[in-house]
């Protein structure tokens, strides 16, 4: 099949979304489908071309994603639209897939290449937030969907959508899925014993930071923003002096958590840092990984790559993972928001070996089967062969 990507995103950041899409496109390919990408993702630009697939640099505006820029593409559209439909007429075969990614093409030619033929499919990796409820363009994205397949990932996601007025026969639930080749050369297929995660928490340790490693080591990986809640985990780990906490990530907040961790001297236990080269490691050097979200978290790769890692890995209710774990046997499902319940789910993890233990090994179980990447990939290609004209 010829299948092509297209994604216009307000900012290109490698994060989860650019994750999955790269590995679906990789796993395509090598299932010898002719793949392509059309956007001005620069993430997606720079690492397509890695796994051989083809991709065409296209810059038509901003997306109606903010206040101004929604005002805006009353008067850009037309030439957004024509700037869009000229670069795919000059492409010399047919287009037997269209996968799109971004809020502006799938305003502005859904309708006219589904009518031409071509089976269109939206895929909805991002969180529905004030930018997607007060939009504006809303009522004209629901009518925009009429003509599209759009795949979410996770049930909570899908019940979201149909809250918002999205048709569900329209709406299809595929999960992510990990590329177990990103943590080549780690004991993925195990969990660690606590001897070789101590080691292990000791060369991450030495590395970054100077601090007692013999405490539980609790970590995050995630965007610093409001709706991901960093916050609420500093708050459940700063009564708890026997815990580490590291968090991975970068974002709007980093300065506010900052000055939290500072005015309540924790700098000794709980540390931010912007970036590690190998996750992996960290991943290992960890006893617990949390994923705080306290608002629409779509699916939380993180959190699954964590558990492919043999981490024992606690989740909030808002997380769309969580549509496929079970409390207290392959992770810890919370409420959003509750300090308490994020902490007593950390004690018990700190406390009671035999259940980190049984939640990290059942964990790995739930990846191998339900978030495997080439059962995403075949769930996407047997939707893609389905449509196919």
């Amino acid at each position: 099949m010829n299948i092509l990507f297209t994604r216009f995103p307000l900012e290109s950041r490698f994060g989860g979304a650019e994750v999955q899409t790269l590995s679906l496109m990789k796993g395509l390919k090598e299932r010898g489908h002719d793949v392509e990408f059309l956007g001005n993702c620069e993430t997606l630009l720079r690492e397509s071309t890695s796994y051989e697939v083809r991709v065409t640099r296209l810059d038509i505006g901003k997306p109606p994603v903010t206040k101004w820029n929604s005002i805006s593409f009353l008067w850009r559209k037309s030439t957004m639209k024509k700037r869009l439909i000229n670069t795919l007429e000059a492409r010399s075969s047919k287009l037997e897939a269209i996968v799109m990614l971004s809020m502006t093409e799938k305003l502005l030619v859904t309708e006219e290449l589904a009518k031409r033929g071509h089976p269109i499919f939206w895929i909805e990796h991002d969180r529905i937030g004030r930018w997607l409820r007060m939009n504006p363009w809303l009522p004209q994205l629901r009518r925009m969907s009429q003509f599209a397949t759009i795949v979410v990932v996770s049930e909570l996601s899908k019940k979201m959508y149909i809250d918002l007025g999205f048709d569900p026969t329209h709406i299809v639930v595929i999960p992510n899925g990990i590329d177990q080749a990103r943590f080549q050369g780690t004991p993925a297929h195990r969990s660690l014993g606590e001897g070789e995660r101590h080691e292990a928490r000791e060369i991450f340790h030495s590395k970054l930071v100077t601090r007692n490693s013999n405490l539980f080591h609790v970590g995050a990986v995630t965007r610093l923003t409001p709706d991901k809640g960093a916050d609420v985990l500093i708050d459940a780990v700063s009564d708890l002096p026997e815990v580490n906490l590291t968090t991975i990530g970068t974002g709007p907040e980093e300065g506010f958590l900052r000055k939290i961790i500072l005015d309540r001297n924790l700098s000794d236990r709980v540390i931010l840092i912007s970036h590690v080269d190998d996750l992996a490691s960290f991943y290992s050097s960890l006893d617990a990984f949390v994923l705080p979200s306290r608002d629409h978290d779509p699916f939380g790769l993180v959190a699954a790559e964590a558990m492919s890692m043999g981490i024992p890995t606690i989740v909030t209710d808002q997380c769309g993972i969580a549509d496929f774990l079970r409390d207290g046997e392959d992770a810890l499902i919370v409420k959003a928001e509750s300090i308490s319940a994020l902490q007593k789910a950390i004690c018990k993890l700190r406390d009671d070996i035999t259940l980190r233990s049984c939640i990290a090994e059942n964990g790995m179980h739930t990846v191998r089967e339900k978030f495997n990447v080439n059962t995403m990939v075949s769930r996407y290609e047997a939707l893609f062969q389905a449509h196919a004209k």
